[in-house]
């Protein structure tokens, strides 16, 4: 048989360029039909993790509406249909998103999708059997994407709870400084007042202005074994609890600067009876030396002892 005319060979072209044509259309129907719930899937569970990341913002969903319904005026739904326009929206939205996100998320979504792109591939489009390279390239993309930003989110996650951390320590200090009494004679006043009614309460609020060093030089000068019990060693000596506290006067001469900005107190020398000009016994035990040290510029705390 011959070869036939240089027309029937136009001919035979012109039908294997139709079947190809029709094969290529046919592949990319399926692939519209099954990447079009993922795709949508995809879109609107990332446009929720971002939301959640985000805290919320409500212009980049105002975008999405408005982008939903520039699409359907101009007859997107009827060439692409509701699902491929709706995940056209979602994806806007996702994108607006973003911006207020850590670029670092970018990588992880980036990552999942990669990893999610390589199922539907191997599995649903059935790319395993004859390109399982590009399955296999996909799938290790993601995965390195992946753990490499959930490794950075991690370490960043880690840092900004610790600078919270710090935050959190500093406004506590500085709250505690505000309560702290601020000159010598308000803290000897302070103490008195709780030595003379040495209640749970009491004993606690007069720790409360000691440093930790402090509170062992107190607990080995007055007994006791710890703050706690020098206070209430202290009380056990107090005669006049009333006496003790309205007849104390600290003179000014008992307080000096000492060094790196802190005040030396001699609370040895506290005089019970030169202010209400009534003599008699001291109702109550001296104090010891104090080293008063400003905290955060308002109140002060007792950072030193040593016993009279």
């Amino acid at each position: 048989m011959g070869e036939g005319t240089i027309f029937d060979k136009w001919e035979a072209a012109g039908r294997r360029a139709m079947q190809r044509d029709e094969a290529w259309r046919a592949r990319w129907a399926a692939i519209e039909r099954a990447a079009r719930w993922p795709l949508l899937s995809g879109a609107a569970v990332a446009g929720l993790a971002l939301g959640v990341l985000a805290g919320w913002p409500w212009w980049p969903w105002a975008i999405g509406v408005g982008l939903l319904a520039v699409l359907a005026l101009a007859g997107v739904r009827q060439r692409l249909g509701p699902a491929y326009m709706t995940a056209t929206a979602l994806l806007a939205v996702d994108a607006a998103l973003l911006s207020y996100v850590n670029p670092w998320w970018w990588g992880l979504l980036a990552g999942i999708g990669a990893l999610g792109f390589a199922a539907v591939a191997g599995t649903w489009l059935g790319w395993w059997q004859h390109r399982r390279t590009h399955v296999l390239a996909a799938a290790v993309a993601g995965l390195a994407l992946l753990a490499t930003s959930a490794v950075v989110l991690a370490v960043h996650a880690a840092q900004a709870a610790e600078v919270e951390r710090q935050q959190q320590a500093q406004a506590h200090e500085q709250a505690v400084a505000r309560i702290l009494p601020r000159t010598p004679a308000s803290m000897v006043n302070f103490l008195a007042e709780r030595i003379t009614r040495p209640t749970p309460e009491a004993v606690a609020d007069a720790c409360f202005v000691f440093s930790p060093d402090a509170q062992r030089q107190l607990a080995d000068a007055q007994g006791g074994g710890d703050c706690a019990g020098a206070i209430r060693a202290l009380a056990a000596r107090v005669t006049d609890p009333s006496g003790y506290v309205n007849r104390l006067w600290l003179p000014g001469q008992a307080t000096q600067p000492g060094p790196a900005s802190t005040l030396t107190v001699d609370a040895c020398a506290l005089d019970f009876g030169g202010l209400a000009g009534v003599p008699g016994p001291d109702p109550g035990p001296q104090l010891g030396h104090l080293t008063l040290t400003q905290q955060h510029g308002e109140g002060h705390r007792i950072t030193a002892y040593r016993p009279c």
